[in-house]
């Protein structure tokens, strides 16, 4: 191969993945929303959006298949999860069922989801995998020029005038502006918000845009500046300190606004750590750091943790506030057997030995193995003759 042939593939790459993007004032922006309002999107419609319109399929519960496995429930399965998750069909139509909700404005849309189970269940990888949907399979959005937490352009409008504005453009608008957005507004555009510049971007976790994660972290290096950014200290000597201008908004919160904050082990933090988290469902704000005033939050907060984890917590009477704002999604592990067969088949396509010769049942009887380690013993029957039913 030639080095014409690598710039070849070089500028091809290039050409494919480069595409204009919008730049142009507020006034443009209200045009392009007159034209497209779909491109107005809370969070949890835009994710649910970027799974759901890739396909599902509503299985036939009252098929001798189904019926004994879902207890009759009516389940759906989204072709987006089906080449990583076997067996987790129910699993995924409950988080899709959440989604759903919460893009409608349900309760849902208020509160945390946690994916609890046991360690290998699969709940680390649904959560990487929904967050792969949000970069790879979400239109892009729209934001003002510098913001830092990259919000949504209609929340220049000022109260009066949303009403009027909602109606011609056919969008419901929610949210306010941030500190800083609005000290720019007033300063550098002297209040007149159709020239502010809005810009158009998509979502990526390792360029921090829409997408954050919180790992757990220990009482002593616990710090919410984590959550919520800090105030920059060798501005202080410039400006006061309940200046706009002195923050540094590049906290979790920040980062994920518009998209999605994953809390790694969640409960493993101390629960002062977590009230941001509270605050953040029940009134949609975070707080600033310094003296500035909340932040209008919109994402969605997904979480994860293992049983143990997930009944300590629960256990403490101190922790009702947080419990009551968190939807558990149990992640069992899987049991049945042909399901399990496919997960190694997976991860063996995915490894070096990928093409290998392996010894024909070889992957029926470690999966045998797997399920029938997770089953509980009976008097009625031996585990093995459990499995097979």
């Amino acid at each position: 191969i030639k080095k014409n042939d690598f710039l070849d593939l070089i500028a091809n790459q290039r050409k494919a993945k480069k595409k204009e993007k919008f730049e142009g004032t507020f006034l443009d922006y209200l045009s392009l929303v007159e034209k497209k309002p779909e491109s107005v999107k809370l969070a949890h419609k835009r994710l649910y959006e970027s799974i759901s319109n890739q396909g599902f399929d509503t299985l036939d519960v009252d098929s001798e298949d189904y019926r004994d496995i879902f207890n009759g429930d009516k389940i759906r399965k989204y072709e987006y999860f089906e080449k990583e998750f076997f067996g987790m069909e129910a699993v995924t139509n409950k988080l899709m069922r959440f989604l759903k909700s919460a893009a409608f404005k349900g309760e849902e849309s208020r509160q945390v989801l946690l994916l609890m189970g046991p360690v290998g269940a699969g709940k680390s990888a649904l959560v990487e995998s929904v967050k792969r949907a949000l970069e790879s399979n979400a239109d892009n959005y729209y934001y003002l020029e510098g913001c830092p937490i990259r919000e949504e352009p209609l929340h220049l409008l000022p109260r009066s005038l949303r009403s009027k504005f909602e109606e011609i453009l056919g969008v419901h608008i929610e949210g306010d502006l941030c500190p800083i957005c609005r000290h720019r507004l007033i300063n550098e555009f002297n209040g007149e918000y159709e020239k502010f510049p809005v810009k158009e971007t998509g979502f990526s976790q390792r360029g921090r845009r829409g997408i954050a994660v919180v790992p757990p972290m220990d009482a002593n290096s616990q710090d919410t500046s984590v959550l919520i950014g800090t105030e920059d200290i060798s501005k202080l000597d410039l400006y006061p300190e309940d200046d706009p201008r002195v923050l540094s908004l590049n906290g979790a919160f920040n980062v994920g606004n518009r998209g999605i904050v994953e809390f790694v082990e969640v409960f493993k933090n101390e629960i002062e750590f977590l009230h941001t988290m509270l605050t953040a469902t029940q009134e949609k704000r975070v707080p600033s750091p310094g003296k500035n005033d909340m932040l209008y939050f919109d994402g969605v907060i997904l979480s994860h943790c293992n049983e143990s984890e997930w009944n300590r917590f629960k256990s403490e009477h101190t922790n009702e506030a947080i419990l009551d704002r968190v939807l558990k999604i149990e992640v069992p592990y899987v049991l049945e057997l042909d399901q399990e067969q496919k997960i190694y088949e997976k991860i063996l396509n995915k490894s070096d030995f990928r093409g290998a010769h392996i010894a024909p049942h070889t992957l029926k009887v470690a999966s045998m193995f797997s399920v029938m380690s997770r089953l509980q013993q009976s008097n009625k029957c031996d585990l093995l003759t459990k499995m097979k039913i």
